[in-house]
């Protein structure tokens, strides 16, 4: 038990610097980051309460103590398991000559593309010179503290970056990832089209689930880089996201 309690408390104590680095990086409306916060309290507090129960010989019946370490196992197992899909899935390269990207957006603000978005353009970008014949579509509507569409902010970057504007489908009606998917889809005008969808790294396993309950089966991930002080923040999220869709029939 002792072992355990101080475990704990380690835990506690490097989810609350780790929410100390995340927002002093991205500041405190960082998606996501006060899941390190409250984790963090929540291991310092069970790590009280465990010492107080040892110093007053307190002992939980044992089926109690059963069932706790039987819930406790099986969410760290689920947990593990959608983990290892998501990075599996997460260095994902579409094949050659895909006939469309779907560009997943993500935030802007104002007008300026943030981190995430840019690395998912440029990775688009890449393919798109590379692969000529390939059709683009960019895929995000305008959220709170965005001035325009993220699709007509990603629009203007690959013009600039040297993609013709012939080349780029707008899908700007979406607020989030399956939308992204159900209205693109209407953009592509053939059944057995060849799509890969392009977004971060640990996004890409819940992107082509979602893709494939949309009816699209040819499809494939084209994984960007994500940003490194953020990434565990990224892969413990994703877990949730991938729950979310599961449960709500969306994958």
């Amino acid at each position: 038990m002792k072992i355990i309690d101080y475990i704990i408390l380690a835990i506690g104590i490097i989810c609350l610097i780790y929410y100390g680095v995340i927002t002093g990086y991205a500041g405190t409306g960082a998606s996501f980051s006060r899941f390190w916060l409250l984790v963090g309290i929540l291991c310092i507090l069970l790590f009280l309460i465990i010492r107080y129960m040892i110093i007053k010989n307190i002992i939980l019946p044992r089926p109690i103590r059963y069932l706790i370490g039987g819930f406790v196992l099986a969410g760290i197992c689920i947990f593990l398991f959608i983990e290892g899909l998501i990075i599996y899935h997460a260095n994902k390269k579409a094949d050659p000559d895909m006939d469309y990207l779907i560009v997943l957006g993500a935030q802007i603000r104002g007008t300026r593309i943030t981190n995430s978005l840019y690395k998912r353009l440029k990775t688009a970008e890449t393919y798109l010179k590379e692969n000529p014949d390939t059709l683009v579509i960019v895929s995000g509507g305008q959220g709170s503290g965005e001035d325009i569409t993220e699709a007509q902010a990603m629009k203007e970057f690959l013009i600039e970056n040297g993609i013709r504007e012939d080349r780029i489908l707008v899908e700007d009606k979406s607020t989030n990832t399956h939308e992204n998917i159900l209205y693109s889809k209407k953009l592509i005008n053939r059944a057995d089209a060849k799509v890969a969808v392009v977004t971060n790294g640990f996004h890409i396993f819940r992107s082509i689930g979602i893709a494939k309950k949309q009816g699209l089966e040819n499809v494939q991930g084209l994984s960007a880089p994500s940003d490194p002080i953020l990434l565990v923040n990224y892969y413990i999220r994703e877990v949730f996201g991938v729950v979310k869709d599961f449960l709500f029939g969306n994958m």
